[in-house]
C-alpha cells in the first residue's frame, strides 16, 4: 500500500512535470493526479526538489540500462558508441518530460532542472569513460584522458545528430561512426604533411 502511494504520486508528478514543466507544477495538483492528499505527498517527498531528484534517480537507472543494452560483445568501440548514443538520444527525446525539463533548463535557468539534467549527463559521460577505459585496457583505443574522450565523444556525437541538421542536411545514422572515426580518432589532418612554424 504504501509502496503503491510512492509510485503513484512519482507516476502524478513525471504527469506533470511532462505537461507544465517543474516551474509550472505545484504539490496541489501533483495530489490532485495521484488522488491522494498534499500531506501524503509531503510524508514521503518533504520539497517539490525532492520528488524531482527521485524522478531523476529512476530516469538515470534507465538511461544506464538503454546504455548497457547497446553494448554488443563482437562490435567495434566505434560501433557501441554510435549505439549507445543513438539509442540514449532515442529514447530521451522520447520521453515527454526530459524534453520539457530540457526546453525548461533552456529557458528558464531552473536551477534544481539544471542540477538534476546534469547528473544524467554525468551518469552517461561516466558509462562512456567505462567503455573508453575497456577499449584502451584491451589496445582498440591508444592510451589517453578517458573522461576527456567521453566528454568529446558525447558533445561530438550531440552536435552531429541534433546541431548539424539545423545548419546543414541531417547526417544519415549510418555514417556517424564513420565520421566519429574520422574526426576523433583518425583525425583530420593528411599524414606526412610538415608543421608550419
Amino acid at each position: 500500500m504504501i509502496v503503491d502511494r510512492r509510485k503513484r504520486i512519482i507516476e502524478a508528478a513525471t504527469q506533470s512535470f511532462s505537461l507544465y514543466g517543474y516551474k509550472g507544477s505545484t504539490m496541489d495538483q501533483i495530489a490532485r493526479l495521484a488522488h491522494v492528499g498534499k500531506g501524503t505527498i509531503y510524508r514521503f517527498f518533504p520539497t517539490k526538489e525532492e520528488l524531482l531528484e527521485a524522478i531523476m534517480d529512476r530516469f538515470i537507472q534507465d538511461i544506464l540500462e538503454v546504455a548497457q543494452s547497446s553494448v554488443q560483445a563482437g562490435r567495434t568501440f566505434t560501433e557501441n558508441l554510435h549505439r549507445t548514443l543513438h539509442n540514449v538520444l532515442e529514447f530521451r527525446s522520447k520521453h515527454e518530460m526530459m524534453v520539457i525539463l530540457s526546453h525548461e533548463m533552456r529557458e528558464m535557468g531552473t536551477e534544481i532542472v539544471m542540477s538534476e539534467m546534469s547528473k544524467v549527463e554525468h551518469a552517461l559521460q561516466h558509462f562512456v569513460k567505462e567503455q573508453v577505459e575497456l577499449a584502451i585496457d584491451s589496445g582498440e583505443l591508444q592510451s589517453c584522458d578517458a573522461e576527456l574522450t567521453a566528454y568529446l565523444f558525447i558533445k561530438t556525437y550531440a552536435a552531429l545528430v541534433v546541431e548539424w541538421p539545423k545548419r546543414a542536411k541531417a547526417i544519415h545514422q549510418d555514417q556517424i561512426p564513420d565520421l566519429l572515426e574520422f574526426y576523433l580518432l583518425n583525425g583530420a589532418a593528411q599524414k606526412g604533411i610538415a608543421r608550419i612554424g
